[in-house]
């Protein structure tokens, strides 16, 4: 599961790491939501890779999806289709995710223990209103040991040496499994403000104190 996350890092930084132009509508966020536009690299038959602002989130008359699992996305009838055209990646600095305890829910802030940024492995859609931007959903693995403590699910993260063939459809699943799986993470606790899209400033990715924790500064 992935529902939210953040891409933090300075416009001209992720342009030197990507090689490529970005929208001018990107600004830092620390609290991306699901149907939030946000930043997402993909390739078109036609064109060469581009990145621009997508809408985060597939919405059919039956659901909202903002993830689907690798084990099954090529084989779903709603994102096969996807799977085989219209791969994206979408870039971040890292991700919450929510511990349970049967009680409460505790907000962990995860990210990579090598690399100021790294790459969500997604799928795509066309939108067909021409008011609308196109829109993405983020795909999940089962978490590894770096985090599984937190939470069983995790997005897939693909190091930058495999987004060619990740977004030229020739990277198969069971390889794409292979490289989240080693994916290392660093993680820790951060204030319950995250639980609040409104709420969206760099103190979100601070690790938990009792000054900076809403819950924490009511004992």
């Amino acid at each position: 599961m992935c529902g939210r996350y953040t891409i933090h890092i300075a416009k001209q930084k992720i342009v030197e790491a990507i090689d490529l132009e970005i929208p001018e509508a990107y600004e830092p966020d620390y609290n991306i939501g699901p149907g939030r536009d946000a930043l997402a690299l993909s390739r078109k038959k036609d064109d060469g890779l581009s990145a621009k602002m997508m809408r985060w989130g597939l919405r059919t008359p039956q659901n909202f999806h903002i993830n689907a699992r690798i084990e099954t996305a090529d084989t779903k009838p709603r994102f096969r289709d996807a799977w085989s055209t219209q791969r994206c990646l979408i870039p971040a600095n890292g991700f919450y995710e929510w511990q349970s305890d049967g009680i409460r829910k505790q907000p962990y802030y995860i990210y990579s223990a090598e690399n100021e940024l790294i790459f969500f492995a997604g799928i795509w859609f066309t939108s067909l209103k021409t008011d609308q931007s196109d829109c993405f959903i983020i795909l999940t693995t089962q978490a590894n040991q770096s985090i599984d403590d937190v939470h069983l699910r995790m997005p897939v993260c693909l190091p930058q040496s495999f987004h060619s063939d990740w977004l030229a459809h020739i990277l198969p699943k069971s390889e794409v499994s292979r490289i989240a799986s080693n994916t290392v993470f660093e993680k820790h606790s951060v204030s319950s403000r995250v639980n609040s899209v409104r709420n969206n400033d760099h103190k979100l990715v601070l690790e938990r104190t009792p000054q900076n924790d809403d819950q924490l500064q009511l004992f």
